[in-house]
């Protein structure tokens, strides 16, 4: 029963620290590198609008189902999150960015982010490495203009960057 306890205080710890700091770190990134990118001028409730099992659809059902509204200039990271199946816990989201490093995204935030996310959770290191090689395995598309594709059906997309399943 005290490892429970030790195991669950660890967590909280990591949470703790990474609330504290990757949130402030994010929206210091969007400030001071996304300067050029322009918003998709979207949200939640106007993604909606789009037909059923489309991305745009879909992604409008992600960020109400996880609470969260898409964050100016920062819009492709929900997409990624949609179509990747990665899910918004802290380990899932550093594996999110071992998955883009893989698939050709070389920018500061996704190397600081995998980093950080081995650094406070080493025990994922197994779905991290997938995560890498299966965005190695995808095609290049994380530099693509996301937002064209919102109308497009998700496993159609999916099919033509052609993604390989999870494994873990």
């Amino acid at each position: 029963m005290s490892q429970s306890v030790i195991i669950k205080s660890k967590y909280s710890i990591r949470a703790f620290l990474l609330g504290r700091v990757a949130l402030p770190m994010v929206l210091l990134y969007r400030n001071l590198f996304k300067g050029y990118k322009s918003s998709w001028k979207e949200n939640r409730a106007s993604l909606n609008r789009f037909e059923p099992d489309t991305l745009g659809k879909e992604l409008s059902k992600f960020l109400y189902t996880n609470n969260i509204d898409l964050q100016s200039k920062m819009e492709n990271h929900d997409f990624f999150h949609l179509v990747l199946g990665y899910n918004t816990t802290l380990p899932e989201e550093a594996a999110l960015h071992f998955f883009l490093i893989g698939n050709g995204k070389r920018s500061h935030y996704p190397i600081i982010a995998a980093l950080v996310g081995f650094v406070f959770f080493p025990e994922y290191w197994e779905l991290y490495l997938d995560a890498y090689f299966r965005g190695r395995r995808t095609k290049k598309f994380v530099t693509w203009e996301l937002q064209k594709f919102l109308h497009l059906k998700t496993d159609t997309f999916r099919k033509h960057i052609n993604l390989p399943p999870r494994l873990l």
